[in-house]
């Protein structure tokens, strides 16, 4: 049966279907690569608000009103971070489905295989750690409460994902990506069980997941922009 899904999908990345897939792709790399320059951008602007409010406040005791207003930033800043991460990550996932869908010869998809096990662990490991408590608190004084129960749903499915899968991944990650062990054996063992289909559904699960928390980082950021707009429009 796995080998008839293999065919099958083979056959429509060679057809019409997978040039309209790879041109997709390519457009949406393309954008998502313009993304990430924005927030480099806005976390930039955010930087440099900061350090112009430490300078006054080196020079004079500082109000409430510019603490409020360095704040803000702050908090401004760390979403954009966790936003641009996912951005990023987002961008990294299109990359090596452009590269999975289309690979034939078997050394190939054997490293990318080993390369998307590598990546989705250390992305599961590093949102979670970053959409951890402290971040939460944050989002606490953002976000409405229905917004914060969604994103909280969000993130448990991501971690249920990476609970999940975790021990396959971390095998590949310790003796194919690493070769900590130096065990050609065990190796090998891993590697022949790499499944090209189950490695596309794999990939597409996790990016679901992402999108599926995005929309409530992107929530955070509004939240964010109206919290400096106050600071600095108090009455």
């Amino acid at each position: 049966m796995g080998e008839y899904v293999e065919a099958f999908l083979q056959c429509k990345m060679d057809s019409s279907e997978g040039d309209e897939l790879r041109s997709s792709l390519e457009a949406v790399i393309s954008e998502e690569k313009v993304a990430i320059e924005l927030f480099k951008i806005q976390i930039q602007h955010c930087s440099k608000q900061i350090d112009g409010i430490n300078a006054i406040a080196a020079r004079k005791t500082p109000t409430h009103e510019l603490m409020a207003k360095k704040r803000a930033f702050e908090e401004h800043k760390t979403v954009l971070n966790i936003a641009a991460q996912i951005q990023q990550c987002s961008y990294e996932i299109k990359g090596v489905q452009k590269i999975l869908y289309f690979e034939k010869g078997d050394s190939s998809r054997e490293r990318i295989i080993a390369e998307v096990s590598l990546m989705v662990y250390e992305w599961c490991e590093d949102l979670l750690e970053m959409t951890g408590r402290k971040f939460q608190k944050l989002a606490e004084g953002l976000l409405t409460q229905p917004d914060l129960l969604k994103f909280r749903i969000a993130r448990q499915r991501l971690k249920d994902f990476f609970d999940r899968e975790k021990a396959s991944l971390s095998s590949v990650r310790h003796n194919v990506g690493a070769h900590r062990d130096h065990d050609f054996m065990a190796e090998r063992a891993i590697i022949d069980k790499f499944d090209w289909v189950r490695t596309i559904e794999l990939l597409s699960e996790f990016e679901r997941l992402i999108l599926g928390v995005s929309p409530y980082v992107q929530a955070l950021i509004s939240a964010g922009l109206n919290q400096i707009d106050q600071a600095f429009n108090k009455n």
